[in-house]
């Protein structure tokens, strides 16, 4: 009897310590674990895909077993996966792929476009569509005018679109076979830039843009198969992963995409997935034709809405005019473009996304967007009150005291741009008193207000440390400081695309920091982004990805 309850308490002995070993453990490194301000730890212990222990190297080894990896950090820096919350994630394919949209967020001069857009135009039959995206006019030296698009081929229909995502140019033979000329008005939300002579002259904005493929003429690139597109998904989203991204939310999904999505969360690949769907599918949310998920890999319980216009396109509607000439008037009286909803237009639509208990994230980055956007919110909670409904303003990017005040008396979410270092020189039109005010991060930080930051990838780019350092300098290509008294400190800002973002989608209780019964979403960095001068965060590089305790990506 005796015999048998030793031999049984060893058993039970054996399998406590079996279920305490972890199944990876870093060792002699700095976390940054965000369980406060200027917390740290050295070690931390993985198991099932959870965070079992974080604490001393000496504290962690005693969940080493046999079957445990352990990774020496030899003093590296770990912070929690970032959470890009909001992108436009598109699969990538090869320059020769018919169906490939060529990425022109790297060209820098006119001429470099033309000759790009003339090497696709050398292997796409003639009569079928070009495209582009991601053009920067301020590197180009000037916007792609249909002119300067015929150079590169007037035998195919060329559309490109800017890198605000609310412009496109068009060449003359895509204008023509829309029958887009100088009759052609101004559609509500959007204008055509015209000649001298009132000729439209290729760049059409925001709803504008949508005229350009009424034509059944079009002859549109074949359709990549099933296959083909979920690799170049995954192409894109391990790109992801190498830059230290670990969650996103896709801020415009389609039914279609949703089929994408699902599958990668059937296979666990790496990253977490947040759908916020497209405002023109929410019936099919509402009858469940799309369902509501809610798992450790895929989330779909958000609408993005569009209310407003563009920053960097410069075509968001303001109260006080822009710090530019109006060509079109001599004057400073150019306001940007107003919204295409009307005010009543907007309850609605908020109201209806609201009563069905769903989560709206609104693109919305003029000041007097911002307000109509509050304005439909607080209707909705006073029809229908909701504690925690947690939505969402996208961009927020011209503010003042009151709207930030209404955002924390509303308890709304600004999701902060960030994205100073690549398109910054395109906000002087603001004007230097609005440009203290555009994405206000640290006067939300003083307010108490939570806010989350995001790429808009690919309207910048998606890398996590670049991201970081933009936030924390705010500092353009050409070392203009937008912004000054927003900068903000590593620390916060690492908080803003970890725990902020998985706040932002009702999931801080299971990811965004380094705490024992959190997801084990990490990365490892080369150098402390809280201890250099911070404009070096732009050059530290990422050399691990773990996601789930799995090590997902290695630097070589």
């Amino acid at each position: 009897m005796a015999k048998a309850f030793i031999t049984l308490a060893l058993v039970l002995a054996c399998g406590m310590l079996f279920g305490q070993q972890a199944d990876l453990v870093l060792t002699n490194g700095n976390i940054i674990t965000l369980r406060q301000y200027g917390d740290r730890a050295e070690a931390v212990a993985i198991k099932d895909h959870k965070i079992r222990a974080v604490g001393t190297t000496a504290a962690v080894r005693k969940y080493i077993g046999k079957q445990t990896k352990v990774v020496d950090l030899a003093g590296k820096t770990v912070m929690p996966g970032f959470n890009d919350v909001h992108q436009h994630p598109e699969a990538v394919y090869p320059f020769e792929a018919p169906y490939a949209t060529l990425a022109l967020d790297t060209v820098t001069s006119m001429g470099s476009l033309i000759h790009l857009l003339q090497r696709k135009a050398a292997i796409t039959p003639n009569g079928m569509l070009i495209r582009g995206q991601g053009y920067n006019e301020t590197a180009l030296g000037g916007q792609p005018v249909r002119d300067s698009l015929d150079k590169a081929s007037t035998e195919h229909p060329i559309l490109i679109g800017h890198i605000s995502g609310h412009l496109a140019a068009a060449n003359s033979f895509l204008l023509q076979i829309n029958g887009i000329d100088e009759n052609t008005k101004d559609p509500a939300g959007g204008a055509f830039e015209r000649d001298k002579n009132g000729r439209p002259d290729g760049v059409c904005k925001e709803t504008a843009m949508g005229l350009l493929g009424k034509s059944n003429k079009i002859i549109y690139p074949p359709k990549p198969s099933a296959k083909e597109e979920l690799a170049g998904y995954k192409l894109y989203f391990n790109n992801l992963l190498a830059a230290g991204v670990t969650s996103l939310g896709d801020a415009w999904t389609t039914p279609e995409k949703v089929g994408v999505y699902q599958q990668l969360a059937e296979e666990h690949f790496p990253i977490r997935f947040n759908l916020l769907i497209g405002v023109d599918y929410l019936d099919e949310v509402i009858s469940g034709k799309i369902p509501r998920v809610q798992n450790d890999y895929l989330r779909i319980q958000g609408i993005k809405l569009v209310h407003g216009n563009s920053l960097s396109g410069k075509t968001c509607w303001l109260y006080e005019p822009y710090d530019t000439i109006n060509p079109r008037t001599g004057k400073k009286d150019y306001y940007g473009i107003p919204p295409a909803r009307s005010q009543a237009q907007l309850d609605s639509v908020v109201r209806k996304i609201h009563a069905a208990g769903l989560q709206i994230a609104c693109h919305s980055n003029g000041d007097r967007e911002i307000d109509m956007l509050l304005n439909a919110i607080e209707k909705a909670q006073q029809t229908d009150y909701r504690a925690d409904a947690r939505h969402r303003i996208e961009h927020c990017s011209i503010t003042n005291p009151e709207i930030l005040g209404r955002i924390k008396k509303d308890s709304v979410i600004p999701v902060f741009h960030c994205y100073m270092y690549e398109l910054g020189e395109k906000l002087r039109v603001y004007g230097e008193k609005r440009m203290e005010m555009i994405h206000p991060t640290k006067t939300a930080l003083d307010m108490g207000i939570l806010f989350a930051l995001h790429s808009d990838a690919p309207i910048s780019g998606y890398g996590a440390m670049l991201r970081l350092a933009s936030a924390v300098n705010r500092q353009t290509k050409q070392g203009q400081v937008i912004g000054k008294s927003q900068c903000i400190s590593p620390e916060d800002a690492i908080k803003a695309y970890t725990y902020a973002g998985a706040y932002t989608t009702f999931e801080e209780n299971t990811k965004g920091r380094i705490l024992p019964g959190q997801l084990a979403d990490m990365i490892v960095v080369d150098k402390d982004p809280t201890a250099v001068n911070p404009t070096d965060i732009y050059n530290i590089t990422v050399v691990t990805t773990v996601v789930g305790g799995k090590v997902v990506f290695e630097r070589k």
